[in-house]
């Protein structure tokens, strides 16, 4: 989580959306950033409200004074980025390794709960249901949503680095697999195709 309300902006970090690279390019003019682990750096809307909220206004941030934003990724894609990620050569050995697996297992275990993958809607939306932060991007337009920051922040030469990229590796989604992870993801579907 990056929080930047001097300059009326707070970032959400939703897993693989980005957020690694937005926290290097405006940690110096952050006011909080929540790095790890990563219950830290992934706090929900509903943790942000309840933990950091308060802890800025007493620091003389009131919750009118910033937007609360974050950037979803379509759900085939975020999942790929996912089992790239995992399939580092430097994790291999470790509970989380999956670079044995193809593209489709992968999906498969994650469907059945076998591998935890916390759904993005559980990062940006109440309890019921309703958006939980004041606006949202798609990854797709990670530029468009840093230009946005930049903005606020009032500083041309900040650049977006690329950080935490899953390394490359070549899969083919097949429709079945396509249709296993909409069905499993269909909120994160919805609000991502919302965005559009």
């Amino acid at each position: 989580m990056l929080a930047v309300p001097k300059y009326g902006f707070v970032v959400l970090a939703v897993p693989k959306s980005g957020s690694t690279a937005l926290e290097a390019a405006f940690t110096k003019h952050a006011q909080l950033v929540t790095s790890g682990p990563p219950s830290l750096k992934h706090v929900t809307a509903r943790e942000f409200d309840e933990r950091f909220v308060p802890l800025l206004e007493q620091h003389g941030y009131a919750r009118a004074d910033y937007e609360v934003t974050a950037l979803v990724r379509e759900p085939v894609s975020w999942l790929a980025s996912w089992w790239r990620y995992r399939s580092r050569p430097g994790i291999a050995g470790k509970r989380t390794y999956v670079g044995d697996l193809g593209f489709d297992e992968f999906v498969g275990r994650v469907v059945t709960g076998e591998i935890r993958l916390r759904p993005q809607t559980d990062y940006v939306t109440s309890p019921d249901g309703r958006l939980a932060v004041d606006r949202l991007w798609r990854y797709d337009d990670l530029d468009s949503a840093f230009e946005w920051m930049r903005a606020k922040v009032g500083k041309k030469k900040i650049k977006l680095p690329q950080r935490n990229v899953s390394p490359p590796r070549e899969h083919e989604v097949t429709a079945a697999t396509r249709d296993l992870i909409e069905e499993a993801y269909a909120a994160d579907l919805t609000l991502y195709r919302s965005l559009g």
